[in-house]
This record gives structure tokens, C-alpha cells and sequence, in this order.
């Protein structure tokens, strides 16, 4: 199973992932290392008021859990959000397709700065010149 994954991706996320592998299902999560919250609360009201505060720890069937820093990637992918989502051009996607048919995760991403030079020199700006020196 290939899981879309990132900094964003936290607590019920992270135990729908947690709990397959404990199941034995082969994950394959793409993209970065998710938020890191293995913990939840159930709301407690107490004279008008409502406690919040954690008192459970999530586990998987195997007794796995503590993933206070978060579920690495199994792939590695930046993710875009100058790109459409979801779309051909989705790099979290495109990654995870590339890891489906060859086995292999793609290529690191240029830079930024070298990214940005490809992006102004297709628009023509002179800013690239700029920006290489």
C-alpha cells in the first residue's frame, strides 16, 4: 500500500499508517516525516469546564508506537504546492507511481535557487542572470 505522507500528515493519519504495518501490510509512505503524535485525549467536562489532556498512546497490534518524531518516508519526495495536487505534476504522486512500476524512488529535486533559474530563464526574466552570479 503507498501512503502519501508529510509534515501535515498527524495523529489519525498516523495511526491508520501505524496500524497496517502492525497488520502486516507492506507500507510505502512518499514523501517527508509526518508530525509525530502517537497520543490522543478524550474530553473530560468538569463544572462547566472541558479538560483536554492526553491519556492515551496509540499502538499498533505489534505493540508499536512512539513516533513522537514523526513516521519516516520509506521515499523520499518534496513536496510542491505550486503544482496541482493530485495531478500528473504532483510530486508526492509522481513519486509514488515511479516507486510502483520500477521499484526505485525518484531522483532528489534540484535546489530551490537552481529550480527558481530554470523557472526565469523559461519566462525570459533577467532576473536568472541575476540570480547566478
Amino acid at each position: 500500500m503507498f501512503v502519501l505522507q508529510g509534515p501535515r500528515t498527524c495523529s489519525a493519519s498516523e495511526q491508520v499508517i501505524n496500524g497496517l504495518v502492525g497488520a502486516g501490510v507492506q507500507v510505502v509512505a512518499v514523501g517527508g516525516t509526518s508530525c509525530g503524535k502517537p497520543v490522543g485525549f478524550n474530553p473530560v467536562n468538569n463544572c462547566s469546564n472541558t479538560y483536554s489532556v492526553v491519556n492515551f498512546e496509540s499502538v499498533n497490534r505489534l505493540g508499536t508506537g512512539r513516533y513522537f518524531d514523526g513516521l519516516a518516508p520509506s521515499c523520499s519526495v518534496s513536496e510542491d504546492f505550486s503544482a496541482v495536487q493530485n495531478g500528473p505534476a504532483d510530486p508526492l504522486l509522481a513519486g509514488a507511481a515511479l516507486y510502483a512500476d520500477s521499484g526505485a524512488c525518484p531522483r532528489a529535486a534540484p535546489t530551490a535557487a537552481r529550480g527558481l533559474r530554470q523557472r526565469l530563464l523559461r519566462d525570459g526574466g533577467e532576473a536568472a542572470g541575476m540570480l547566478a552570479r
